[in-house]
Formats: C-alpha cells, sequence, structure tokens
C-alpha cells in the first residue's frame, strides 16, 4: 500500500492540529476500513467501535505520531488489531474445573468455527448476488476503488464523472450493499 502525498499532507496537519484534516483523512477511510473491519467480524457496531478509536487515538495522541507513517498501512493494522482485540474481549471465556469440560468446550470451538466459516461463504456468495444487482458503472467504480485501490480523483477520470460524483456513487453502492446483506 502505498502513501499518496494527499495522505502525508494531512498527516503532517493533523499533527500540528488541524481539525479539517482529521474530517478528510476520516471521510477518505471511514467506509473502506468499515468493509475491510467486517472481514473480521461480523457485528457492524464492533466494526465501527473499532474504526472510531482508531481515529480517536489519533487525534488524541496527535503530537506523538510519527512522521514518516505509510498512512494507509497504518490505518489497516491499527484497525485490524482494534476489531480482533473487541471481538476477543465480546467473547465469554469461562474456566472450567474439570477435563471433560474443557474437552467439550473446544469441540464447542470448532463447531463455532466451523459455523463461522459457513457464515463466510454465505455473505460471500449474497455479496456476489448483490454485485450482480449493481450497473457497470457501480461495479466498475467499487472494482476500481477496492481491487485496484485508486484514488477517488483516478476513478472519477476513468469513468468521466466528477470526484464529488465518484465519491457519492461509491458510498451509494457501499450503503446498498450493506442494505442487501
Amino acid at each position: 500500500m502505498e502513501n499518496t502525498t494527499s495522505d502525508i499532507l494531512l498527516w503532517q496537519q493533523i499533527k500540528k492540529g488541524d481539525i479539517t484534516a482529521f474530517e478528510k483523512l476520516y471521510d477518505s477511510y471511514a467506509d473502506v476500513l468499515l468493509t475491510f473491519a467486517l472481514q473480521y467480524t461480523n457485528e457492524t457496531s464492533i466494526a465501527k467501535d473499532a474504526i472510531h478509536d482508531v481515529f480517536l487515538d489519533i487525534y488524541k495522541y496527535r503530537s506523538g505520531l510519527a512522521e514518516n507513517v505509510n498512512v494507509k498501512s497504518y490505518l489497516f493494522k491499527i484497525t485490524q488489531r482494534n476489531v480482533l482485540k473487541k471481538h476477543k474481549a465480546t467473547q465469554k471465556t469461562f474456566s472450567l474445573s474439570t477435563d471433560y469440560d474443557s474437552v467439550i468446550l473446544k469441540e464447542l470451538s470448532f463447531e463455532d468455527t466451523l459455523i463461522e466459516e459457513e457464515n463466510h461463504q454465505a455473505l460471500n456468495s449474497r455479496l456476489a448476488f448483490a454485485m450482480e444487482e449493481l450497473t457497470d458503472k457501480q461495479r466498475k467504480a467499487l472494482f476500481y476503488r477496492f481491487n485496484e485501490d485508486k484514488p477517488y480523483e483516478e476513478i472519477a477520470s476513468i469513468l468521466d464523472i466528477s470526484i464529488e460524483s465518484c465519491r457519492t456513487l461509491i458510498y451509494r453502492c457501499l450503503k446498498e450493499l450493506r442494505k442487501k446483506l
């Protein structure tokens, strides 16, 4: 993942306390990070909380942020870490006294893993079906944004639309997909 010039500038401005730069960074990455976070949990609330914590910490500790950071990579790593930490915290762990009980727990854990895999496969098939219902332009915009990792400016140029229209198009696609899932 490459650092873009705009990310570097926003990062430097955030370090200086610029709220507008902070908002721009949040707007640029919130939806992408949510999609990314949902790969690690099925609970949207956990994903959203994790992302908000990432940005809260960035703002809270802005003066101590490192200078040379790959902003995109940093956001994805910290989001992943936060999601996994929050997901783990929500799962109840019980210590049981007998070996027999721990064997049962391990079996349930294995079953839970299988169920999660099945849920993940079902979600992927629903996503594929929902993607088919999108227009070609919508699919192309999502492909360029998430598979090719292109910035909104480049996507807008490819699709021959304004940058604002491009952002709106992608936002509405994601919103529609979330609704269908």
